[in-house]
């Protein structure tokens, strides 16, 4: 069996969105893997904690936003997967995996901006870091329902049906997100089936792509796990 260090990272969403998303998908990303027979499960290790000075705050469209930059974030993961080795030497693994609640930035080498990205998968001393932003899967009116839901005694069952509905939503899609990561920290490529190898253009698009891989993707998944499993020393591949 192959684990995966699994944490998440910032504050950016009201507390019940994290709790409720980032441990659902957590549970239900290893529930996959269980049941569809491949040894690979995400070990959470707790909330990774970054402190205030690594923020930055950034004009964009949809007003000021305070960020990490992605170059001090994959730093920190990096430093923490390290030190989880060590102190688990039990448990072999090779890779991290954070969910965060803020987009991920990066400033461009070549020009005085700041790119952002969806995720982002990087291999440092052989070590491989995925990280993954939940905001741009956040549905638009989820932030109003909650806050309707909670400055009211006695919500109404409409509000309580459309807050599910929208956490579900959330959930679906941060879950196809993160098994996309995991895809391509296998060695996967994007694909053109009904897959979550295949990257949408649109979020609607997202929404409907089957909570899975295709075929394809699923066998190269599953022999990529084996041999990763065995480079770790953990046995035979199958």
């Amino acid at each position: 069996m192959e684990f995966i260090a699994f944490t998440y990272v910032g504050n950016f969403m009201e507390r019940e969105v994290i709790d409720e998303v980032v441990f659902t998908v957590f549970d239900e990303a290893n529930r996959f893997f269980r049941e569809n027979d491949i040894s690979l499960r995400f070990l959470y290790i707790g909330k990774l904690k970054l402190e205030p000075g690594y923020l930055i705050s950034l004009n964009t469209p949809e007003g000021k936003m305070r960020v990490y930059p992605l170059e001090a974030l994959v730093d920190v993961l990096h430093a923490r997967l390290l030190h989880e080795i060590e102190e688990r030497p039990d448990i072999r693994m090779d890779k991290i995996f954070a969910l965060t609640t803020f987009p991920l930035v990066s400033r461009n080498p070549y020009f005085d901006f700041y790119e952002r990205f969806l995720g982002i998968h990087e291999t440092r001393l052989g070590l491989r870091i995925m990280v993954l932003s939940m905001k741009p899967f956040e549905p638009p009116e989820l932030g109003e329902l909650l806050k309707a839901a909670s400055g009211s005694e006695t919500p109404d069952e409409e509000i309580k049906r459309r807050v599910r509905g929208g956490l579900s939503l959330f959930k679906d899609r941060v879950l196809k997100g993160v098994l996309h990561e995991v895809g391509h920290g296998f060695g996967l490529e994007h694909c053109s089936n009904d897959c979550v190898m295949n990257s949408p253009s649109t979020m609607e698009e997202w929404d409907s792509r089957m909570l899975g891989y295709c075929d394809s993707c699923f066998i190269n998944l599953k022999r990529a796990v084996e041999w990763s499993e065995f480079n770790l020393g953990h046995g035979e591949p199958k």
